[in-house]
């Protein structure tokens, strides 16, 4: 891990940026899965590696479960990729169904590990599910950026 590492006067710029960047990831990771196993709840479904872990959509499906309260059909028994695949697009058109836009994450890429994609999902599903009942003043639901942007006006105004 990358975290907090002191930096090499001599390093260059590029070598700089590709360290910022992993410890923006590792940050983000380590905060997405906490977040993920406060809404898991049981035990025996906790994440350790988000990118590991939610390869066969099973937990993916259990997270997507306890959040919205409906249940989502999946394939029990993943022993081959075909149905870590099928589960994980049972958990993505959940998703969809539940009026989430996803934008260029597939089953594959949940698969294959895709960190990035795998980041990008999990936020997805925080911004939805987290943060669709927060409110201030007269602007509610899930328009995050309006609420957001309310929130920098009124620290300005005051």
């Amino acid at each position: 891990m990358v975290d907090e590492q002191q930096y090499d006067e001599t390093q260059t710029g590029d070598a700089k940026i590709r360290d910022l960047g992993l410890q923006r990831d590792n940050i983000q990771k380590r905060t997405f899965t906490r977040w993920t196993n406060t809404k898991l709840i049981n035990e025996e479904w906790a994440v350790d590696d988000l990118y590991e872990d939610l390869k066969d959509g099973l937990k993916l499906i259990q997270l997507l479960e306890n959040l919205s309260q409906k249940k989502i059909k999946r394939t029990k028994m993943v022993k081959m990729d075909i149905h870590k695949l099928q589960n994980l697009e049972f958990a993505l058109k959940h998703l969809e169904k539940e009026g989430v836009k996803l934008v260029n994450i597939s089953n594959e890429d949940i698969l294959s590990g895709n960190h990035k994609l795998t980041l990008g999902l999990i936020w997805t599903i925080i911004c939805r599910y987290q943060f669709a009942n927060i409110s201030m003043g007269n602007v509610s639901g899930g328009k995050l950026k309006s609420l957001l942007l309310a929130k920098c006006n009124q620290a300005i105004m005051i």
